[in-house]
């Protein structure tokens, strides 16, 4: 924060009446120096600095997801790299952007609050001097065991062309693991000391490296002369490089910013060991659960008899992924240092109130994302995918790919939410609550797969002759067989949808935890319990109605699709808007009323709102501006060709999402959304910031 921002503790504050971090040294840009408050604003602009790369890298990913699509396909060298990508990105998430470096960030953090920097450069030091050692160490035992395994199992068994590829492959990514994960722990110290560019640059690298090493496979001298098994070489080298590459370039932004690297293993450091207490004990439970996204890929290998099905849960996983790390993960990572800081100098209503921001704007990116991905599932695949190879076989891996991107997307909301909520409790240093909840979720998780993977597919084939012996008369038990016959047919979407169910619990469960750690702060106020209630009650109820009088008029010959689509829209909002208009002019009639009342909501001044209320109403305007939103993008969707040429393809996947996005906007907008008047103004503000520094 800039000084003039800055607004410090008036001189003649009686020392009684001063906050309690009125004693810590203030520095201009600290958390100590700040007023109450102030911490959302720059939660706000930072996260918007991580989404931008964000969006930039996820892109590309996408892109690069397209190209290895177009050269392999779904084929069993897609599956043998996939499955050996897992393992180094599983590490990744544990130890580098995980449960490590989420209690890495509150020790440094609290240390930097308390103006301790050479403290917190010596525990970033021994901690990126310790993981360095242990992780090349696991990684030369794994591959020497590997490479004995390649040895001594064609011995003992007949082994396939592919797993052979997969354990190679398996062996040289792994030391790509060593190098992000020391990215990720510079990743935190950078986001500790308020820089977020470069971190969230750092994936581009290795996006563009491997797009380049697929462009070369593609397009470059003798392109298509080697079998793929060789091909995928390349790719596996552009990894390992781009490893290397996202350490190394922010090295530079570090030690420009005071960190100072203090090469030691000491294990009496005091940082550390606070590091290590809290990592310890719940680092067996944080792998089972790590393991467990392994398990998807093994279980969908093994249990579905298709080829490809791992390569169709890591592409439609990927297109969820998107808004998720672009909205969702950029607010985590701005909001874990803040949090971590409001914790350490014991300001519980400021984390309560950033905490509660946060949640808002997740939410706010969230909900229209997970109503759009559902509308336009196969027409984003098409668009991000189809090509090559990918539109073999009558289009099938187009078909299965969007129902794992429906699946998941369904589960967007509870993602950003328990994302946020883990963090939050991070930052008050409990590590084992968060991963407790998350094994639990795993446990469900795996369970839940195994239902609907393998249980449910064998009770659909015995049904299914029953089945289509039923005549036109059991119209009930065609329904439910019906149902219960498209449930076990699911395949990899019942993965994804056995992982929005498991987040869902972990979303339940870590609220009441976060809840309980906060005290009388976390409890949520009978308004917000009652406001939410009600409008879910009343969100069902109106989604009922739309959906009866579609399907009354929908089937009659002599009406158009246009007065089913337009009974659809006024048979769920407008019961909705107007019960929801009457139900907060009903809780504002004792706040004073604005004499212009046309600029405030519902002639009340934002600041005379409840806390309470403004968090109900932001679900609500959320949830308006979403079902609008989704309804036009389902009229827009419906009105352009449905398959053909590139052109065609671009229209079904681009023009939706850009009406989506004006729409939804446009809607907000008109609701006087909080959440996006301060998006908006950050918006403007990094423009004018960066026309400024632009040189002339």
């Amino acid at each position: 924060m800039s000084k003039k921002n800055a607004k410090p503790v008036p001189a003649n504050t009686p020392p009684a009446a001063k906050p309690p971090e009125a004693s810590l040294p203030s520095q201009p840009g600290s958390a100590a120096a700040r007023a109450p408050g102030e911490g959302t604003g720059s939660v706000v602009s930072n996260a918007w600095t991580v989404g931008v790369w964000t969006i930039f890298s996820r892109l590309l990913g996408l892109y690069r997801f397209r190209l290895m699509a177009a050269i392999f396909g779904a084929s069993g060298v897609a599956d043998a790299f996939n499955f050996a990508f897992v393992f180094p990105n599983l590490t990744r998430r544990l130890f580098g952007e995980g449960l490590l470096t989420s209690a890495f960030v509150p020790v440094f953090s609290s240390r930097l609050a308390k103006n301790e920097k050479d403290a917190a450069n010596r525990t970033a030091s021994v901690l990126l001097c310790r993981l360095a050692f242990w992780l090349t160490a696991g990684c030369v035992i794994v591959i020497i065991l590997a490479g004995a395994a390649r040895v001594v199992l064609p011995n003992l068994m007949p082994i396939e062309p592919r797993f052979r590829l997969e354990i190679k492959l398996f062996q040289w990514l792994l030391p790509y693991l060593v190098f992000i994960n020391l990215a990720a722990v510079l990743m935190a110290v950078l986001n500790s000391l308020g820089h977020f560019r470069m971190p969230a640059f750092a994936p581009v690298v290795l996006n563009v490296l491997m797009i380049a090493a697929c462009a070369w496979v593609r397009w470059g001298p003798g392109a298509g002369a080697k079998p793929p098994e060789e091909q995928i070489w390349l790719v596996a080298y552009a990894v390992l490089l781009g490893g290397a590459l996202q350490f190394l370039i922010q090295l530079p932004p570090a030690f420009m910013r005071g960190f100072r690297f203090q090469p030691s293993l000491d294990l009496r450091d005091p940082g550390y060991s606070e590091v290590m207490s809290n990592f310890k004990p719940v680092v067996l439970m944080m792998a089972v659960f790590q393991l467990n996204v392994m398990m998807d890929n093994v279980i969908a290998q093994v249990f579905i008899p298709e080829p490809g099905p791992v390569t169709y849960l890591n592409m439609g996983t990927s297109v969820y992924q998107l808004p998720w790390s672009i909205f969702s993960l950029a607010i985590g990572t701005a909001a874990l240092p803040e949090l971590a800081k409001l914790w350490a100098q014991s300001r519980k209503e400021d984390f309560v109130r950033t905490l509660r921001h946060a949640l808002r704007v997740s939410i706010y990116w969230a909900v229209p994302c997970t109503v759009g991905i559902m509308l336009l599932s196969e027409e984003l695949v098409r668009l991000l995918y189809g090509t090559g190879r990918f539109l073999e076989n009558d289009s099938e891996p187009v078909h299965r790919t969007a129902g794992v991107v429906m699946f998941s997307s369904l589960g967007l909301v509870f993602y950003s939410v328990s994302a946020m909520l883990a963090r939050a409790l991070y930052a008050m240093k409990d590590m084992k609550t968060p991963t407790t909840t998350l094994a639990w979720s795993a446990g469900l998780n795996f369970v839940l797969n195994l239902f609907f993977v393998v249980g449910l597919a064998h009770l659909a084939r015995a049904l299914t002759p029953y089945y289509e012996s039923l005549g036109p008369e059991s119209a009930a038990q065609r329904t439910v067989l019906g149902f219960i016959i498209a449930l076990g047919s699911l395949k990899e979407s019942g993965i994804a949808l056995a992982s929005t169910l498991s987040h869902a619990w972990q979303t339940y469960m870590l609220l009441r935890a976060v809840q309980q750690k906060l005290g009388e702060q976390g409890k949520p106020a009978g308004l917000v319990r009652s406001g939410l209630v009600y409008f879910a009650s009343l969100g069902a109820a109106s989604a009922l109605a739309g959906f009866i009088a579609y399907r009354s008029i929908v089937g009659r010959p002599d009406w158009e699709g246009f007065w089913a689509f337009f009974a659809a829209v006024l048979g769920s909002l407008g019961p909705f808007i107007l019960i929801g208009r009457l139900f907060f002019i009903q809780n504002l009639k004792h706040a004073p009323q604005d004499q212009e009342p046309s600029e405030h909501r519902y002639g009340v001044k934002d600041e005379h709102w409840p806390e309470e209320l403004k968090f109900v109403y932001s679900i609500y305007s959320t949830a308006v501006a979403a079902a609008v939103m989704g309804f036009l993008v389902w009229a827009v969707r419906d009105s352009l060709p449905p398959e053909g040429p590139l052109l065609s393809v671009l229209q079904r996947g681009l023009a939706p999402v850009g009406v989506g996005v004006l729409v939804y906007c446009n809607a907000s907008s008109s609701m006087m959304s909080a959440e996006y008047d301060e998006l908006k103004k950050t918006f403007w503000a990094k423009l004018r910031r960066g026309h400024k520094q632009a040189p002339s």
